[in-house]
């Protein structure tokens, strides 16, 4: 078994591939363009169980991924994801850093409220991204916020979806992007409350 590992597997020196046997140069190839793919997969796959700051990146490398136009760098000591849809719409996620169910006093809603007092104009809806009980599957997992919490943000006209969720609308990107356009519309008008996953 080769010595080399993944990551040195992509640049080896020159003269290690003159030395090797015919059929080196074409398996390393082959190496390389599966490891790219798998790393960039992954960047989507952590919708699926991470939280914090990695969810956060993950959050919007798939709105990119989905040809959106996505705000700059957030304001410090947020986790905000603010995506530019047509006619003047943003939608203003933001990302939950705790792997557990929200509560009502969690950092998280609080940070939603100052959003939707301080930040969001007419054209904007807010959206949590959240996941809990990050160790279970998605089908296995309780919903990512308590009762109380979701009566306030329902109240607020916040919308709550978690990491699978936003895995389901990027993997409907790749399948059928007008329909995956057709929910990101539903979710922006949805005023507050659980939204759920499309179908794939």
């Amino acid at each position: 078994m080769s010595t080399l590992t993944v990551d040195r597997l992509a640049a080896p020196p020159a003269w290690v591939v003159d030395q090797m046997p015919p059929g080196y140069r074409t398996r390393l190839s082959e190496i390389e363009r599966l490891a790219g793919e798998l790393r960039e997969m992954d960047r989507f796959a952590r919708l699926l169980w991470e939280v914090g700051g990695p969810l956060e990146d993950a959050v919007r490398d798939a709105f990119a991924a989905m040809k959106l136009e996505i705000d700059p760098v957030p304001p410090p000591g947020t986790r905000r994801v603010a995506v530019r849809l047509k006619h003047g719409r943003r939608l203003l996620v933001e990302v939950a850093d705790a792997d557990g169910r929200i509560q009502k006093k969690s950092p998280a809603v609080a940070r939603v409220f100052q959003l939707v007092q301080e930040v969001a104009g007419h054209n904007d809806r807010v959206v949590l991204v959240a996941t809990s009980d990050a160790e279970r599957r998605p089908t296995d997992r309780p919903d990512p916020v308590d009762a109380d919490a979701l009566a306030l943000l329902e109240r607020l006209g916040v919308n709550v979806m978690s990491g699978p969720a936003m895995f389901a609308f990027w993997s409907l990107w790749l399948q059928d992007a007008d329909r995956a356009r057709k929910y990101l519309d539903r979710l922006h008008e949805q005023d507050g409350g659980v939204f759920q996953a499309p179908t794939v």
